[in-house]
């Protein structure tokens, strides 16, 4: 009998460690699957254009990070010459005589670079959003205006949330929806 008892615990140990092991698993892979979701978050190079996919459906972000990941080696020179842009712009601003119209020439550049990234961020999103019903594309400006709470890391700690609260009261109290920042 004791035997058997024995077997049992360490039968009850195994199952323990596997099914652990099984939760660590299931752990690595989603973790890994949201990693992957944040680097082609980034592919659209654009803070703005992400905060504008970000209240898509699943499917319509999906679709728009998976396009964009798709013309990532399209978007890379470009991005490589934007950053190449702005040293160039550095440089004029630290030169020992300042030239302003070396600056705006430079400037104009980097914008025209700047706005041909942007362009194919926009053409994607027309793409995602054209074949998404009127049902959906509502629900994206419900979500806009309401989006979720945001979490934040120290639970305990309702000074950020509460300061974040008011903007949004001041800002709703102008006129024509503008915010109050």
């Amino acid at each position: 009998m004791r035997n058997l008892s024995f077997k049992m615990n360490w039968i009850s140990v195994v199952m323990l460690l596997s099914l652990a092991l099984n939760f660590f698993a299931i752990g690595f892979l989603y973790a890994g699957h949201k990693a992957k979701e944040i680097r082609m978050t980034r592919l659209s190079f654009d803070n703005s254009i992400s905060k504008i996919v970000e209240p898509f459906p699943r499917s319509g972000k999906r679709e728009f990070y998976v396009t964009m990941k798709s013309k990532r080696s399209d978007l890379i020179p470009i991005y490589r010459e934007i950053m190449a842009q702005r040293g160039a712009i550095m440089d004029i601003i630290a030169e020992e005589q300042f030239d302003p119209e070396k600056f705006r020439l430079a400037m104009e550049e980097y914008r025209n670079k700047y706005h041909s990234m942007v362009v194919e961020s926009q053409n994607v999103m027309i793409q995602v959003l054209e074949k998404l019903p009127l049902e959906e594309r509502t629900a994206i400006l419900e979500r806009y205006k309401n989006p979720p709470e945001r979490s934040y890391r120290r639970r305990g700690d309702d000074r950020r949330r509460d300061v974040d609260r008011r903007r949004m009261s001041e800002g709703s109290e102008n006129s024509r929806g503008q915010r109050g920042f």
